[in-house]
C-alpha cells in the first residue's frame, strides 16, 4: 500500500447475537381447572436496547389459558400478559465498548410458543421457547488505499459541437 490512504467512517454492524429460551412461568388461575385444554400466545412486542454496556431484548406477550372446570362442565379461558428480559450475548466484530449512539435492532426468529402445561391446583405452569437476534450498528472506519492515476475520460481535448446535430 501507499502512504495515500483515506479513512471513511460509516455505520456498520459491529456486534450481533441470536438466543434461544426456554422460560418457565406460573399462573394462577381464577377457578380450580380439571384439564388444561391449550395454550396460546399473543401480542408479542420487544424491543432492544443496551443498558448498563449489556445488550438486553426487552418484551412482552399475552398467554391465553383455555381449560376445563366445574366437573368438566364447563370451560374458560384466561388471559396472563409476561414482561421479559433477555441479556444477550454477542460477538464484537472489533474491540470497542458500546456507546450510546449505537443503533441496536432486534428480530424474532422464532415466536413465543408454548412447549408444556401443567397444573396443580389453581396453579399452572407453562414452559414457553423463543428465539431472537440483535444486531448492533455503529461508528467504524475503513481505510482504503487512493490511486491518483489519470483516467483517458479525464481529459476532453478540443471537443468539436456540431449545432445541426440537436436541430
Amino acid at each position: 500500500m501507499s502512504n495515500n490512504i483515506r479513512e471513511i467512517y460509516t455505520k456498520a454492524i459491529v456486534a450481533k447475537g441470536k438466543k434461544l429460551s426456554k422460560n418457565t412461568y406460573n399462573f394462577t388461575l381464577t377457578t380450580l381447572p380439571n384439564d388444561i385444554l391449550g395454550c396460546w400466545i399473543s401480542n408479542h412486542h420487544y424491543e432492544a436496547a443496551i443498558k448498563n454496556r449489556v445488550p438486553k431484548i426487552i418484551g412482552t406477550f399475552d398467554v391465553h389459558i383455555w381449560y376445563s372446570c366445574h366437573d368438566e362442565m364447563d370451560s374458560q379461558v384466561e388471559k396472563h400478559q409476561v414482561t421479559y428480559i433477555d441479556d444477550m450475548q454477542v460477538s464484537k466484530k472489533e474491540n470497542r465498548e458500546f456507546e450510546p449512539s449505537d443503533q441496536v435492532k432486534a428480530r424474532c426468529f422464532e415466536k413465543p410458543k408454548c412447549l408444556s402445561a401443567s397444573y396443580s391446583q389453581q396453579n399452572v405452569t407453562i414452559e414457553i421457547e423463543k428465539e431472537m437476534q440483535i444486531e448492533i450498528s455503529g461508528e467504524t472506519c475503513i481505510k482504503v488505499e487512493v490511486k491518483n492515476e489519470e483516467e483517458v475520460w479525464d481529459e476532453f481535448d478540443d471537443i468539436e459541437i456540431n449545432p445541426d446535430f440537436i436541430k
